[in-house]
Formats: structure tokens, C-alpha cells, sequence
């Protein structure tokens, strides 16, 4: 893969790695260094993907590690914006949403993660599987036991 293809990859998968990394830090400031770390990673270690055809779980993969690493090298720090709700914005759909988002960051990581990965990057249970080093029928367990809460959480709303 030449540096003009690994650049184009990317940035196409940019998004993507943004909505894996915030589920699990729930920070910008980290999700921006844990991205960064992963591609630098994943350039680094280009040499080693076998199959260029999974790039994208290979990535996410690096991705997922180096938030890992950043929580355990962050574990005894507390976040300024815990001690603070976030501010409502006056806009009803964009408030169900934000609640939505809220809702799952509460989630704790064993089941926000999969969330993220399934239902809003779409990648399929296998991939995710592959991605969170689980078998396919754990990720189905986590992503059930999610929506059972979601659901308790929301109601009829959901």
C-alpha cells in the first residue's frame, strides 16, 4: 500500500474512528491523541497487514489498543467536564439525540463499545467480534443486554 493510499484509507475512515474512539474515552482531547497514536501506529506498522482487505478492522483494532493505553496511563485523573451537566440545547430533535448519545455513553464500556462499532458504524457482529478480540455470539449477548437497557431507560420512546 503506497502512503498516497494508506492517506486516502484514512481519511475516509476518519469519522469512523472518531465515533469508536469517543465511546471509549468519552473525551475529545483523548480522542484526538489516541487517533493520532493509531495512525502513526498503523503507518509504522503498515509492513505488517497481511491482507489489505481488512484494513479497516486491522485500524480499529490499533485503535481500540491505544485507547486502552490511554486509560490505564490516565486511570487516577478526573475529567473537568464530570463535575458539569452538559447544557440542553433548545432544539427538541437534536435533544432526543443528544439523550440518546447520553444514554449510551452511560452505558458502561462492555456494552457502549459494540453499540457504537454495530449500530453506528455499522460494521457487522463478526467484525466487531474480531475488533474487541470476542466471539460473534458474545457481541450479540452485549448488544441485547444494551438495548434491554436502552429500552428500560427510555421507555416508549425507543
Amino acid at each position: 500500500m503506497t502512503k498516497e493510499q494508506f492517506t486516502t484509507k484514512i481519511l475516509a475512515l476518519e469519522k469512523s474512528m472518531y465515533h469508536t474512539a469517543i465511546a471509549v474515552l468519552k473525551n475529545d482531547d483523548d480522542c484526538a491523541d489516541a487517533m493520532q497514536n493509531a495512525i502513526m501506529l498503523a503507518y509504522k506498522n503498515l509492513p505488517s497487514l497481511k491482507k489489505p482487505e481488512f484494513f479497516n478492522t486491522w485500524l480499529t483494532r490499533i485503535l481500540l489498543n491505544e485507547c486502552y493505553r490511554l486509560i490505564r496511563s490516565r486511570k487516577n485523573t478526573v475529567e473537568y467536564e464530570d463535575y458539569f451537566e452538559p447544557a440542553q440545547d433548545a432544539d427538541i430533535s437534536s435533544l432526543e439525540n443528544s439523550e440518546l448519545f447520553g444514554e449510551i455513553m452511560q452505558l458502561g464500556e462492555s456494552y457502549r463499545v459494540p453499540i457504537v462499532l454495530h449500530y453506528i458504524e455499522g460494521y457487522s457482529v463478526k467484525e466487531t467480534a474480531a475488533m474487541l478480540g470476542t466471539t460473534p455470539a458474545a457481541v450479540k449477548q452485549r448488544l441485547l443486554r444494551a438495548r434491554k437497557i436502552l429500552k428500560e431507560r427510555f421507555g416508549e420512546r425507543l
